[in-house]
């Protein structure tokens, strides 16, 4: 009971009752609650470095790119990429597949090419696949689950072949809470060549991840999922695959020169982060 009332003591909105009784919330595979440490920051960075980032020269904008940057260096460390330029602010999980599909899959992805996903992924990691596998002229496939609701690894390797571009999985199922071999399973779909998309949305707060070891190609998660604010999300590229990638979501602070018949774009991953980020969110991640 002290450990509970410690951890409500850290969240505002678990201390409200629901008519006689304190509040109870178990919905965190669907978002987390917000600490009041989060709640804190997000609050500090709006009262005393709210500016826009990576396209002015004042004070005010130092700040929020120091606060962007040395967020973007804490990330990069906990997921054990290699460089901080492996990691893209983008608003969700949703969004970073999507971006993956459209910067990623729609340049590589051709007519016969077959795309892998199981059949317990939540929809964010089926449905770009889908239609992008419909536009390409590209086949979608199932990776099925046993009775026990885990992969079967076995259908999953005859399913692999020189036909195999892409294998999208989650690392843990948001339905099943299935935590799937994605080392084992990269490591299978890397023998054909195949990229491999982890959606870590639900594992993310609470398994360690090193995306060295795992040796995906991308990673997405949410940060609200995490107990950070809503409204933002991360993408984990490899060096390797951002090299293929083009933008996809285009507007300002995504160019480092703009010349009558040519523009140039950032160097990654600001090339892939245009507009305007979720700053707040970010000081709050």
């Amino acid at each position: 009971m002290t450990i509970l009332k410690n951890i409500r003591s850290q969240f505002p909105i678990l201390k409200q009752k629901v008519g006689e009784y304190p509040l109870v919330y178990l919905d965190n595979a669907s978002t987390t609650q917000k600490p009041d440490a989060v709640i804190d920051a997000i609050a500090h960075y709006y009262r005393h470095a709210n500016s826009n980032v990576n396209r002015a020269a004042h004070h005010l904008a130092a700040l929020s790119d120091q606060i962007v940057e040395e967020v973007r260096t804490k990330v990069f460390q906990w997921l054990h990429a290699k460089s901080p330029q492996e990691i893209i602010f983008t608003a969700s999980t949703t969004a970073s597949i999507n971006m993956v599909v459209y910067s990623y899959g729609e340049q590589q992805i051709k007519e016969g090419d077959e795309i892998l996903v199981s059949a317990m992924e939540h929809t964010s990691n089926w449905l770009p696949w889908y239609v992008l596998a419909k536009k390409k002229g590209a086949v979608l496939k199932k990776i099925p689950i046993t009775q026990d609701g885990e992969i079967d690894l076995s259908a999953y390797k005859k399913r692999l072949s020189a036909r195999t571009k892409i294998v999208a999985i989650s690392h843990v199922s948001n339905v099943l809470g299935s935590i799937n071999p994605i080392k084992k399973m990269t490591a299978q779909a890397h023998k054909y060549e195949a990229t491999v998309i982890v959606d870590a949305a639900q594992s993310i707060a609470h398994l360690p991840i090193n995306v060295e070891d795992i040796g995906c190609d991308f990673l997405a998660f949410s940060s609200h999922k995490m107990y950070g604010p809503t409204g933002l999300g991360v993408l984990y590229v490899s060096k390797k695959k951002m090299t293929s990638m083009v933008p996809s979501q285009l507007g300002g602070g995504m160019l480092r020169s703009v010349q009558p018949n040519r523009i140039i774009y950032d160097q990654a991953p600001h090339a892939f982060e245009g507009g305007t980020l979720h700053l707040a969110g970010i000081a709050g991640l």
